[in-house]
């Protein structure tokens, strides 16, 4: 594996983590891999180290490249969703050096990163981040989303500090209308995994549930886990990522599996 690290920004303050597998000769598979880029939580205050490596690892165990991303936090909206537009635009333009497939390249996001990730699956082609990157529209479409107990919505059952974040204190409606990601899949937003836990008090599983409503809707393959039990922030549900053994673990790490497999599917992987 080889692991590369690169600035997203003049400032150096938001950066990706590329990690690589080696290529095994005699394997067409291994010449262009899937990829996924990783978008940790943290409220957009921080970005959570612990929703970062221990995924990526996960996914390059099922043979995909992965890119973590350490993007734009405490700063208002659009500023995390350039960052995220740019990185998943110079990943697809570089697929060559890293030995990718540009056609298999998905999107994962935990909590806020899920709602930053969400961003770009549902906003890829928004005049605004079109012209600031000056690219095509098309060149910035993930092929796949993944929803980690994601914040979706800042009408129904919002995380309230991420949108506050995003737009200022005290938000009018409009605004947390317009980030509300329910309100911007249309019939061309990938196919988005999702998953969350019934009892999360944090990030309400509401905010899946109105997400996988508007994928329906939008006739956009959707495929959506609520597990009874567990709490916010379970990452890779296991000690690396901070949890002892619980009896609802090995349920929740399921998703990891599952969304493999949905991206599989939707990547033609």
């Amino acid at each position: 594996m080889t692991v590369k690290t690169f600035s997203i920004n003049p400032e150096k303050t938001a950066f990706v983590k590329a990690y690589l597998p080696d290529s095994i000769a005699g394997l067409p598979y291994c010449e262009k891999r899937p990829s996924v880029v990783i978008f940790p939580g943290g409220g957009y205050n921080h970005c959570s180290d612990r929703e970062g490596e221990p995924i990526a690892l996960q996914y390059l165990a099922a043979g995909y490249a992965a890119f973590t991303v350490t993007y734009s936090v405490n700063a208002k909206f659009p500023a995390a969703l350039l960052d995220a537009a740019y990185t998943f635009y110079k990943i697809r333009m570089r697929a060559e050096e890293f030995h990718i497939d540009s056609n298999k390249i998905a999107v994962l996001g935990c909590s806020s990163g899920g709602h930053l990730a969400g961003c770009l699956a549902t906003m890829w082609n928004d005049n605004l981040v079109v012209k600031t990157l000056n690219c095509q529209p098309e060149e910035l479409r993930p092929n796949a989303a993944v929803l980690c107990y994601p914040v979706i919505s800042g009408v129904t059952a919002p995380h309230v500090g991420s949108f506050e974040i995003l737009l200022g204190e005290e938000p009018n409606r409009s605004d947390l209308s317009r980030l509300s990601l329910e309100n911007r899949v249309t019939p061309k937003t990938p196919p988005i995994f999702m998953w969350h836990t019934a009892n999360d008090d944090c990030v309400p599983a509401h905010n899946s549930l109105v997400m996988a409503k508007a994928c329906i809707s939008n006739k956009v393959p959707v495929e959506l886990h609520i597990f009874d039990e567990g709490p916010h922030g379970l990452s890779t549900c296991d000690k690396a990522t901070g949890w002892n053994e619980a009896f609802y673990l090995d349920n929740c790490r399921r998703w990891i599996g599952l969304s493999i497999e949905f991206l599989n599917k939707y990547m033609n992987v």
